[in-house]
């Protein structure tokens, strides 16, 4: 337990990929890693219950959010980290608290600051600096990774084998025909945006198709009053996982899948700028076997 003596406060704003992070903790939309998912009105209540002067205006919750804190002062930064481990946000949820303090204990790390506890007040503290092993980077790829990529899927993607509606269809085949035209060791990035959103859309239309299955699922994501969200509002988070709960998917392309969705995220430039993210034909290579092996295993679970 912390004592009052070790607590320590920002002296200056933290970093802005730090606060990126912090922002996608706010928005709570990833539920394997944050506690509570905030709407647009949860939002507002959220920072100006901390008298932090902000009202969502509409526009994407994410960058909204991220805009936010970087306008504010480390004081009312440090008062949005404490509030996000406090106890009381989650109604004395203990389990919550401790993801929670978890996963802001993982955005703090590269800042060299953790969560700590006097009694039961949240307090910020000093952590130990992080160091790093050059192996750790230099290292061949995991057996997990090396057995992934040496599986051989076909590069025939008809999106007519899904028996998908009719409408979106279409639209679906144009994405994977412009992937395959496409030199994919010029456009990286492009191909991993398309095969991102190709994805998305080919697992909504397949949770639409038996949408009672996928709303019942323990993973589908609830607003705030525990409500299951309109599977049209879901993000590709919640539909990767409840695709592997409803065995559709298997956990080992589970865990590929959010790798996809990960690059597919640094479409939003800022994004991208945070983490110096400069994909290379590798890169591509496992976003494209990612992509190939769901669509396998969608076709013969469908």
């Amino acid at each position: 337990m912390a004592l009052l003596t070790d607590a320590i406060h920002l002296g200056s704003s933290l970093d802005e990929a730090t606060l990126d992070s912090l922002a996608d903790f706010i928005c709570g939309d990833d539920t394997d890693r944050f506690p509570t998912y905030r709407s647009s009105s949860y939002l507002t209540r959220f920072f100006q219950g901390l008298q932090i002067n902000a009202t969502h205006d509409g526009t994407t919750r994410k960058w909204w959010t991220l805009e936010v804190l970087k306008s504010l002062q480390p004081s009312d930064q440090e008062k949005v980290i404490l509030r996000l481990v406090d106890l009381r946000e989650y109604k004395a949820d203990r389990a919550a608290l401790k993801l929670a303090v978890q996963s802001m204990n993982d955005i703090l790390a590269i800042d060299n600051f953790k969560i700590g506890f006097d009694n039961a007040k949240p307090v910020l503290l000093r952590a130990d600096p992080i160091s790093f092993d050059e192996d750790e980077f230099t290292k061949p790829a995991s057996k997990d990774e090396s057995a992934f990529l040496d599986k051989q899927f076909s590069d025939d993607i008809k999106i007519t084998d899904l028996g998908l509606d009719t409408v979106i269809t279409p639209y679906l085949q144009e994405r994977i025909d412009e992937i395959q035209a496409s030199p994919k060791h010029k456009t990286p990035l492009a191909t991993i945006f398309l095969l991102g959103s190709t994805l998305e859309g080919i697992l909504l239309a397949t949770a639409v198709k038996d949408p009672a299955k996928f709303m019942k699922a323990t993973a589908a994501p609830k607003d705030k009053t525990g409500k299951v969200i309109k599977i049209y509002d879901w993000k590709l988070y919640a539909l990767i996982d409840v695709s592997c709960e409803v065995k559709l998917l298997s956990h080992d392309v589970k865990k590929f899948s959010h790798v996809l969705r990960d690059f597919r995220n640094y479409i939003h430039p800022y994004a991208q700028m945070s983490q110096d993210f400069h994909p290379d034909q590798r890169t591509v290579d496992i976003c494209w076997q990612v992509f190939k092996a769901a669509f396998e295993q969608l076709k013969e679970n469908s």
